[in-house]
């Protein structure tokens, strides 16, 4: 046993949002076989296929997530692989001891552990770092070892402290403490196993280091490679992009079939804002479905904040006349009681009239301190204009609701960097609908990275057929 095994078509369907690089990967499996007829796969062809697709969720979150980083993989708790892996552990450990406590002792097992430790420390050094892989090739020399076992005069000691001071050279800050910690120890048992195991913390550290220090150059070329890997992906499944071909379908003029591609695309960009976590996401668009719904999330709230924004001072306007300060006060105040609640449920803005009446009065107080507070009439306005726009008809919300995608469309539709005009009478709100709309647009820009040539293959294909009828 090695110490890796010690140490580590219809939009109503409904799916289970995924946030793991592997959830990811098989989302878009599962959407990919959704939308695919049935057609008989050899194992070969099956195992590529998954490894290009889990290629294209790596480097693809690497790309567009500026906080990813690899984490250690754990089993789910409970899990009957958990319960596997910590049985095969337990077993492993275990035996270590009996043949270290046998007299004389027996270093069969440790000496797969000492071979496997040699070569993991070689392998978080880098290239220039010749002399100290020199030294552990030297001390740690596995037949050396094994005649100073043969001639019973191993001294454990010496190379455990070899190991340690070594790690301690290494690692990461982070892992200082927890070597400290493995020289405290006296059970040969234990300190093997914590070596083993900030061993592989240390080869997660570096490849985070790496992911880090070489994300320039990674994003450059990344959308290339996920172009590639999912061309080569699409002659094993040619029937692959279905979900997205119907996607863009939906949006099609076919009456005006010389409209740009890039018109068309757009429309079925704007179309993601009415998707929630029930849509099946097209193939193209699923590795990033966790971002957009959390987009969409971010929408929905700003247009709730700003439809009872302005209905709470159009309400107000006769005894708060326009000051900065009030709409500042009052919008942040909205922001912060709507921002942890799921703009879709009901009765979410039925407890924030009370703070609304509140923050009127405070200002009122503010402004004319022996005048008379919001009287019972105008809060039983405010109330029943607010508990208005929880329904998706209300005029005033349709109203913002139009005014943000139209500045969002706009954006999404210029090909350069040209200043947008914020939305009339929203302008309170311009950083958080920057906010929403950078966001969108980011994830937009790569898609269109990767996708852009299948996106113009699909339309092509879909206007000649036209043409043909």
């Amino acid at each position: 046993m090695s110490s890796e095994n010690t140490s580590n078509n219809d939009q109503n369907n409904k799916t289970t949002p995924n946030k793991s690089i592997p959830g990811a990967r098989q989302e878009m499996l599962n959407n990919i076989t959704a939308a695919s007829p049935p057609r008989f796969l050899s194992l070969p062809e099956i195992m590529v296929a998954a490894k290009k697709l889990e290629d294209i969720a790596l480097v693809h979150e690497i790309a567009v997530n500026k906080n990813f980083k690899l984490e250690p993989q754990e089993p789910p708790n409970n899990s009957l692989m958990k319960q596997v892996k910590d049985t095969m552990h337990k077993a492993f450990w275990e035996l270590l001891r009996e043949q270290l406590n046998n007299d004389p002792p027996e270093y069969t097992q440790a000496m797969i552990l000492l071979s496997e430790i040699r070569t993991s420390l070689s392998s978080l050094l880098l290239d220039q770092h010749t002399k100290l892989k020199e030294e552990i090739c030297q001390v740690l020399d596995v037949e050396l070892i094994q005649n100073q076992i043969d001639n019973n005069c191993l001294d454990f000691e010496y190379y455990t402290k070899f190991i340690l001071n070594l790690m301690s050279k290494i690692c990461a800050p982070v892992r200082d403490d927890s070597i400290h910690a493995l020289t405290l120890l006296n059970d040969p048992v234990d300190i093997f196993k914590g070596i083993i195991e900030n061993l592989s913390l240390m080869k997660l550290d570096m490849a985070n280091f790496t992911i880090t220090a070489q994300r320039r150059a990674l994003n450059a070329c990344s959308a290339d490679y996920e172009r590639e890997k999912f061309e080569e992906y699409l002659k094993v499944k040619p029937d692959a992009l279905n979900l997205t071909a119907e996607w863009l379908k939906r949006h099609v003029n076919f009456e005006k079939t010389t409209e740009p591609y890039h018109d068309i695309i757009v429309r079925a960009y704007m179309e993601i804002f009415d998707w929630d976590e029930n849509v099946i996401f097209p193939e193209a668009l699923s590795l990033d479905k966790d971002r957009f719904l959390e987009t969409n999330k971010m929408l929905n709230l700003l247009i709730l904040a700003a439809s009872t924004f302005i209905v709470t001072i159009s309400t107000t306007t006769s005894i708060i006349p326009n000051n900065m300060e009030f709409k500042k006060s009052l919008k942040d105040l909205i922001l912060f009681l709507l921002k942890d609640n799921d703009s879709k449920k009901k009765n979410v803005l039925s407890n924030i009239v009370e703070h609304i009446v509140l923050c009127c009065n405070k200002h009122l107080c503010v402004v004319n301190p022996d005048g008379p507070p919001v009287l019972p009439d105008m809060v039983s306005a405010i109330e029943t204009q607010i508990l208005l726009i929880e329904n998706p008809d209300n005029k005033i919300r349709i109203l913002v609701e139009r005014r943000f995608k139209e500045f969002i469309t706009a954006v999404i539709s210029s090909d350069n960097a040209v200043p947008q005009q914020c939305p009339l009478g929203l302008s309170a709100f311009k950083d958080e609908l920057a906010a929403v709309t950078g966001s969108f647009l980011h994830l937009i820009t790569y898609n269109r990275k990767v996708f852009s040539k299948f996106y113009d293959d699909i339309l092509k294909n879909l206007l000649n057929q036209c043409d043909l009828i």
